[in-house]
């Protein structure tokens, strides 16, 4: 609404400004299809239970990762590293690999299909088959699918950790650090 040419603020302006205050970590999930490894960024993951050990993840619901999750159910989580080239990193797998789902591309940009892991080190995963574990990550887990949640305009993933490990030194990448947000 418009008063006397200043805009007012709403309740939801409030709840989606205090949303984007929440932290959280900047993550590469790993997913698999045919013995093709692919990956795409997370910002909503969390442990859930202590035992068994089970974190949950959010998935877009037209997510390529979701679609091969729901194929193969192996996943790993990366947690990217705020030194090195973590932030590097996040910015090459926020992208799409299916260009076209940004809007306002050219019809040439959105015809592109994106190899997210062309140029990054990583080995594929023993415990979740064909997925990557980036060699760059803080930390790694390796994860089996248990359970699809519909949660919104999302898919919750709730899933059984299998193995996870630290694998350098360093700080967790997170949204307070790259000041990126995917809320409200």
């Amino acid at each position: 609404m418009v008063d006397g040419g200043k805009i007012e603020r709403t309740e939801d302006d409030d709840t989606r400004e205090a949303m984007h205050e929440l932290p959280y970590g900047i993550y590469v999930i790993g997913t698999a299809d045919g013995g093709r490894p692919n990956a795409m960024i997370a910002d909503w993951v969390m442990q859930v239970s202590f035992r068994p050990r089970l974190i949950a993840a959010a998935f877009e619901r037209d997510s390529s990762s979701l679609a091969r999750l729901r194929g193969h159910r192996w996943f790993t989580v990366n947690l990217l590293n705020q030194s090195g080239n973590g932030m590097a990193l996040a910015a090459r797998f926020v992208q799409p690999a299916d260009a076209s789902k940004v809007r306002g591309r050219s019809d040439e940009a959105a015809a592109r299909h994106i190899d997210k892991l062309e140029g990054v080190d990583f080995r594929l995963s023993q415990r979740a088959p064909g997925c990557p574990i980036l060699d760059d990550a803080l930390a790694y887990l390796e994860c089996e699918a248990d359970e699809f949640v519909d949660a919104g305009d999302h898919v919750l993933v709730i899933a059984r950790v299998l193995y996870g490990a630290p694998q350098n030194a360093g700080e967790p990448l997170t949204s307070t650090f790259t000041g990126w947000s995917y809320s409200g």
